[in-house]
């Protein structure tokens, strides 16, 4: 039988692992006794990640002989994708269920062909899905990290004009004064704050005294509303204190604000009010938000805002929409039986996983600890005038530009470090107890319930529609398909009928 065998990596730290795939995959043909051709693919080489993998795709297709069947070899299932969409993957999928090709993943003992059982074809799609939330909660881990930075009082990015940023002798990174720019930062806000100039003046200013010949009036506005200059960062809304040196004073920012808008408004109380759906739900008419009030002092209705004119459109008792929420909740609940099976199967996936990464780990600090080492040698060396200054320079940077990548490396191992397993068995907790969670939850828990299993609610008349994430939109395919129990179908499908 022929044998297509697929190594694949995507991304500058998986670069080792390839050779290991390579291994397993040649070993697992070996020991079938296939014929076989190998495809290495290495996306962290190309810009066009998903491009280049659809081009080895189309070129295994190719190869495909319709007269026998062939066997597609990927090592794990998350080698062979991460997003089930992937048109690609849903194309080997069905010429795998048509039974032109076998798809083969060796270390998770998953052998699919058109034979298989839908509960093999369900762990399929429950490792492509999990996979995916895998490297989702990376993104997430590597946003709170950059999250509590901001906390700590650290900037994260490229520093606004009047400041520059620096690398202290530690290696920290860090925000100074600007002394070719700050003067003239100061200078905009103290003639902005008297009355004395406008946007359009103070940029003309820019271009004509001091060279700067892209700046506009928009971008004054945008520097005059910075709090940096006088010792907060302000990201995605929020406000955080820094510890870098105040360019101006609290009270010149103030001052500069007030000239440019002039009272400040006070928001209106009605914002507060403890509705649980307030703010989740859309019109589906028109878009705008279904807002929550009540009524005779006891019921409690949602209707349109009408902010975008005025429609057709119901006020709905919010009883009927914590129905619909308990039927969402519902068609995601994991049976208990089916709960225990596949924690069963992450959890010794996990452990494996979990002994490569330490290993990795271990590895990465040693390798740190090298360069550190060889650092301080050198400057040693440059001490006792062993090597000229260049030299030391040279090596010092070439040492500490690797040490800093390792570390990079490190800290993203770290942050994977059993969250893989942590983060699927809570989702899979979850669902188990999906319902008995939101009857016991308050309000602003039962709005994190509903935001974390879905999104795009909208109100079309007096029905709540929705958008599985994922991936719950998994699980409820697999409810309203049967499919948790199939591998029992043939003790309990009556049983299984009458209690849907």
């Amino acid at each position: 039988m022929k044998a297509l065998l697929i190594a694949r990596v995507s991304s500058l730290d998986q670069a080792d692992a390839l050779p290991g795939q390579i291994y397993r995959l040649k070993a697992y043909a070996a020991k079938k006794g296939y014929d076989y051709e190998l495809y290495e693919i290495n996306e962290s080489a190309w810009s066009g990640k998903r491009s280049y993998f659809k081009q080895v795709i189309n070129k295994v297709l190719e190869t495909i002989d319709e007269k026998s069947r062939t066997v597609i070899v990927f090592d794990k299932i998350d080698r062979y994708t991460r997003n089930s969409s992937n048109t690609e993957v849903n194309l080997l999928n069905t010429l795998c269920r048509s039974g032109n090709i076998e798809l083969h993943f060796p270390s998770d003992n998953l052998f699919l062909n058109k034979d298989s059982s839908a509960q093999e074809h369900f762990m399929l799609n429950m490792g492509t899905s999990t996979a995916q939330y895998y490297s989702d909660s990376i993104s997430d881990n590597v946003k709170r990290r950059n999250q509590q930075k901001l906390r700590d009082g650290e900037w994260t990015g490229k520093a606004p004009i009047g400041y520059i940023n620096t690398t202290k002798p530690n290696g920290q990174k860090w925000v100074e004064l600007d002394p070719s720019t700050d003067y003239i930062v100061r200078e905009a806000f103290d003639m902005y704050a008297t009355g004395l100039a406008s946007y359009r003046s103070i940029a003309k200013r820019w271009r004509e005294k001091y060279g700067l010949a892209t700046t506009h009036s928009s971008r004054i506005e945008q520097i005059l509303q910075n709090p940096f200059y006088y010792g907060e960062m302000r990201v995605k809304g929020k406000i955080y204190a820094h510890h870098y040196t105040p360019l101006l004073s609290r009270r010149l920012y103030q001052q500069a604000q007030e000239q440019r808008t002039g009272y400040k408004v006070q928001g209106r109380p009605g914002g507060y009010l403890p509705f649980p759906y307030r703010g989740l739900i859309t019109c589906s008419t028109c878009g705008c938000r279904i807002t929550f009030e009540r009524k005779k002092g006891k019921y409690v209705y949602g209707h349109c805002t009408f902010k975008r004119g005025k429609h057709d459109s119901k006020y709905v008792n919010q009883d009927k929409i914590t129905e619909q929420i308990n039927k969402i909740l519902l068609q995601i609940q994991i049976p208990d039986n089916v709960y225990k099976e596949v924690s069963k199967v992450l959890q010794e996936t996990s452990e494996k996983n979990s002994h490569t990464l330490k290993q990795r780990i271990t590895t990465l600090e040693s390798e740190i600890k090298k360069y550190q080492t060889r650092k301080e040698r050198v400057y040693e060396d440059y001490l006792d005038g062993k090597i000229p200054e260049d030299l030391y320079q040279r090596k010092f940077q070439e040492y500490d530009s690797l040490a800093k990548i390792k570390q990079e490396d490190l800290k993203r191992f770290e942050l994977s470090d059993n969250d893989h397993y942590l983060s699927v068995s809570h989702l899979l907790k979850l669902a188990r107890d999906i319902q008995k969670l939101f009857l016991k939850a308050d309000i602003d828990q039962k709005r994190l319930l509903i935001n974390t299993i879905g999104s795009n609610f909208s109100l079309d008349g007096d029905l709540l529609r929705w958008k599985y994430k994922k991936p719950f939109d998994l699980m409820a395919s697999c409810n309203e398909n049967l499919n948790w129990l199939r591998l029992q179908v043939t003790e309990q499908s009556q049983g299984w009928q009458d209690t849907r």
